[in-house]
């Protein structure tokens, strides 16, 4: 077991893809990306490169859903990097939704705070579906794996929970934060700062 938090990650969110222009909850299905998330994509690549000089030592790690692995490797081109050369990690993957796979937000937010085990959201679980408590666990046994620097492209689920073990945040400053499509953020030594595309 490494101690990651004495490394450098950097972590994006996949660029916009078609479920968030509808506002629906892609979980772990796919949804491809817009051209707006293509573009973002590439200026995270792009700003990779200004803001790390020795980001051909770091170690790249994505989830496999298809909006993540376009995110990485169109990031990966724009920073003049090879393309495939990443590893595809499910750990990484976006908190399983079960039953409300596709459906939109406000109608599952609607029926969460009329289900009274809602009141303890962390541990509440999609029905079918994992709860962030699992989300949490699945990507703390990840980073657990890290040996090195790393840039991770996932979700905005998966950018949480790395940001709440590696700062070692409570639950409430944890579902208070959403991280922006295609944001950059650098967490290292005991620090975090971001880059908005």
């Amino acid at each position: 077991m490494s101690d990651f938090r004495s490394l450098t990650l950097y972590l994006i969110r996949h660029g916009e893809c078609q479920h968030n222009l509808k506002g629906r909850v892609a979980g772990q299905s796919d949804s491809p990306l817009t051209a707006r998330g293509r573009l973002q994509a590439c200026r995270a690549g792009e700003l990779l490169v200004e803001v790390e000089p020795k980001l051909p030592d770091f170690q790249f790690y994505a989830s496999p859903l298809h909006r993540a692995a376009t995110t990485m490797e169109i990031a990966r081109e724009a920073a003049g990097l090879p393309l495939y050369d990443y590893i595809s990690d499910r750990r990484l993957s976006e908190l399983d939704c079960g039953a409300n796979t596709f459906r939109q937000w406000h109608e599952i937010e609607t029926e969460m705070k009329a289900d009274p085990a809602f009141a303890d959201r962390w541990n509440w679980p999609h029905p079918g579906g994992e709860s962030l408590l699992d989300l949490h666990c699945r990507v703390g046994d990840f980073l657990a794996s890290l040996e090195k620097n790393a840039v991770i492209v996932s979700h905005a689920g998966t950018v949480r929970m790395i940001r709440a073990h590696y700062l070692q945040l409570p639950t409430d400053a944890v579902l208070a934060f959403q991280p922006l499509h295609a944001t950059i953020i650098r967490l290292t030594a005991g620090t975090e700062t971001d880059w908005r595309n």
